[in-house]
């Protein structure tokens, strides 16, 4: 797995205790992968802590990568291989998209980001 992350294109891909840590790029948050049977999981934590009702409409539009809390922050997971790199990179790509745009939702117009 370590290679085939590699080789597609993410970034700071580095194994510890049997986990991989890696980033889609260097501007979004690391995250880990770690063996599960004959798969991956994947998991991703955004500091948000996303409503039920968000994560509700994510989750329904994305079974296979569901969101949770886990320590207060907003945590999207999703088992896979290494043939569903890209997958992941668009899942990624997504809930960040999505916790940011919820993020300036709670914010006040003079308030900063």
């Amino acid at each position: 797995m370590l290679q085939a992350m590699q080789a597609a294109g993410f970034v700071g891909v580095e194994e510890a205790g049997g986990v991989i840590y890696a980033r889609t790029y260097a501007a979004v948050p690391e995250f880990t992968v770690t063996p599960e049977g004959p798969q991956w999981r994947f998991a991703i934590a955004w500091p948000l802590r996303a409503s039920e009702a968000q994560r509700a409409a994510w989750n329904a539009q994305h079974p296979d990568a569901p969101l949770d809390v886990d320590l207060g922050e907003t945590r999207m997971q999703f088992l896979g291989g290494a043939e569903d790199l890209a997958r992941w990179a668009d899942l990624v790509e997504s809930m960040v998209a999505n916790c940011t745009t919820w993020r300036r939702e709670t914010r006040q117009m003079d308030e900063g980001m």
